[in-house]
């Protein structure tokens, strides 16, 4: 999957449950908290379906990788000033 692509529809969920500013502060920052939740996704990735284990594993690499994490960061941020226009 493309990560423009995927990073849309984790930005789509993310506002429809009011997550964005708790996510770009735990991809900003909490470098050991984004280990921990990385390991946790991956965890219980097999209880979901195929398409929700896909994405839970993604956004877990996501979170293991410190340059990812700035650009999706970056990435939610442009999406919130889009929305506020």
């Amino acid at each position: 999957m493309d990560s423009p692509e995927v990073w849309q529809i984790w930005a789509r969920t993310l506002q429809r449950n009011h997550l964005m500013g708790f996510v770009i502060t735990l991809l900003e920052g909490a470098a050991p908290v984004r280990t921990i939740i990385s390991q946790t996704l991956l965890g219980i990735s097999p209880f979901f379906t195929n398409s929700v284990t896909r994405s839970l594993s993604a956004f877990a690499e996501t979170l293991d990788n410190e340059k990812e994490c700035r650009d999706f960061a970056s990435f939610l941020e442009t999406e919130i000033q889009h929305e506020q226009r």
